[in-house]
């Protein structure tokens, strides 16, 4: 990653009372002022406050570089053919990072900052800037494919609901769910025909209900507190429309395209399948960018990558799933 040059040796000029000159290490500033710094700071420039010192690095543990400019575009994350990640911020520039925990791994959801990571068997919340890990329990697959997952809220929240879809069969989905604290997945099935649902490209929590959509018009949504399920067709807007049919969220099917990522990653001969991510909007409907799969020419190599939001997290060392130990 690009490394940001700050010396310690760096001093402030203040006048005492009797108007003597006297000079103060930036590096012994006061916690509070520190704190209140970092929490100014977008993700890289926290991440260079951080490695000033102990004392900075004390001062930011509750900072988390979600700033105003780092709401609006996500970042965007390539990982998984090794511990060398690509990453590009939502200016452009590019970033080098080693992140073991992705090497050989699938990300299945990305939200608020935290990734939804299966690996090896494993299916774990990870963020890839703090490195920050909190494990669920055994899935009951040891082997995902077209597999779709959606968090309610962050792994940390005391009310995070897990949900991973796929088409068990052409006539039933099948939906694997974890409340926080709980030790094992319920499975829930549902009678769907791939003419109602087609692929899935991506799923939102929304209103209490996850909301699973395909590359067409197709969406089914599934209640977590009443665990029923509903089947729709998206239509295009109309002037009469019913208000209570709306749907909560906005929705980018090519947005990989629309960024022109392919030009922007030099990508030639390879395809690459890509998770999406919510967006939060301020002033209007958030949008949930799907998960894609392109190929730029012929396919000699597969690549992976994640859209998030540049966040940083500090968990504590007992942190876990567990809620006795929250």
């Amino acid at each position: 990653m690009q490394q940001h040059n700050m010396s310690t040796e760096a001093s402030l000029r203040t006048i005492d009372c009797k108007g003597k000159s006297m000079r103060r290490q930036w590096s012994d500033l006061p916690s509070e002022l520190l704190s209140r710094i970092a929490d100014t700071l977008g993700l890289i420039e926290l991440l260079a406050f951080r490695g000033v010192s102990k004392d900075w690095n004390s001062a930011s543990l509750t900072a988390s570089g979600n700033t105003e400019s780092s709401r609006r575009e996500p970042w965007f994350l390539i990982y998984g053919e090794n511990s060398q990640c690509v990453l590009f911020s939502n200016l452009g520039t590019k970033y080098t990072i080693n992140i073991p925990e992705m090497e050989g791994a699938t990300c299945l959801a990305s939200n608020q900052g935290w990734l939804l990571v299966f690996n090896k068997g494993s299916m774990f919340f990870f963020c890839p800037f703090s490195r920050a890990k909190i494990d669920l329990p055994m899935f009951p697959y040891a082997e995902l494919c077209n597999h779709v997952a959606v968090f309610s809220s962050p792994p940390t929240s005391q009310d995070c609901i897990v949900t991973v879809i796929s088409r068990s069969n052409e006539l039933f989905l099948e939906l694997n769910m974890i409340h926080r604290g709980d030790n094992a997945w319920t499975k829930h099935t549902f009678q769907c025909l791939k003419n109602d649902l087609d692929a899935i490209r991506g799923g939102v929590y929304c209103a209490g209900e996850f909301n699973f959509l395909d590359c067409k018009s197709g969406l089914v949504t599934f209640s977590a507190k009443g665990q029923n399920w509903t089947k729709y067709y998206i239509v295009t807007p109309s002037t009469a429309r019913d208000p209570s049919e709306e749907l909560g969220f906005r929705y980018h099917k090519r947005y990989f395209e629309t960024e022109d990522m392919e030009r922007k990653l030099k990508l030639e001969n390879c395809s690459i399948s890509t998770c999406g991510t919510l967006i939060e909007k301020a002033n209007s409907l958030d949008m949930f960018i799907l998960n894609e799969s392109s190929c730029f020419g012929s396919e000699n190599c597969s690549i992976k990558g994640v859209w998030l939001q540049p966040r940083f997290f500090q968990i504590s060392s007992n942190q876990s799933w567990s809620l006795e130990e929250a």
